[in-house]
């Protein structure tokens, strides 16, 4: 059962990613937020020093529920082949669902790239599991004989060089308006990847 700093901080929050989704962070003020939540200025300060301090908050909590799921699928596909499958669709099809939010975070992407020379610490814990989950893919894949084996330096560039090439799909799909198209073009990768991985 959640306390009552908890239970303010969840309503902080949830107000605060509808007003990111539809404004963005850089025109979405904590007054907005504060004014969101039903709550003074000074009680938001409280519990959250920034703006960025609230979005950062919002994309740990996506970030933590899109990888429960994706890997609740994934453990539920029985061949390497299935959970390639189910990595890349399964993932499409959970970014579909929050597009809005996807699109603020690749423009705050651009921005931070901009300015800081592309440190974003979120986003480098978001890929860093992502590649550890498409390891784990491939190690699955050598251990049940459907992949050819891989040396250590293989694997660990061939999860870095997948992860970079669907983050760059996205990327393109969204910042073009095309997300439409993003199915045939993971369709196109994974069968690159199938064809270069069988023994």
């Amino acid at each position: 059962m959640l306390n009552k700093d908890e239970i303010i901080k969840a309503k902080i929050l949830e107000g605060a990613n509808k007003l990111f989704q539809r404004y963005g962070l850089s025109k979405t003020t904590m007054e907005d937020i504060a004014k969101d939540a039903g709550k003074g200025k000074s009680t938001l300060y409280y519990y959250f020093k920034s703006k960025e301090e609230i979005f950062q908050a919002i994309i740990s909590r996506e970030k933590d529920d899109f990888f429960l799921i994706l890997q609740g699928e994934i453990a539920k596909s029985p061949t390497a082949w299935e959970k390639f499958k189910t990595f890349y669709l399964k993932r499409f099809e959970m970014m579909k669902k929050m597009a809005n939010l996807y699109t603020v975070l690749v423009s705050e992407t651009r921005e931070a790239m901009f300015a800081t020379g592309g440190d974003c610490h979120w986003r480098k814990k978001y890929d860093e599991k992502e590649i550890v989950i498409l390891k784990s893919i491939l190690e699955y894949g050598m251990v049940s004989g459907e992949f050819r084996i891989l040396s250590d330096t293989e694997l660990n560039r061939l999860a870095f060089v997948l992860t970079s090439a669907q983050r760059s799909i996205e990327f393109d799909l969204i910042m073009y308006d095309k997300l439409d198209e993003m199915h045939d073009y993971l369709q196109l990768l994974m069968q690159l990847v199938m064809n270069g991985l069988k023994k």
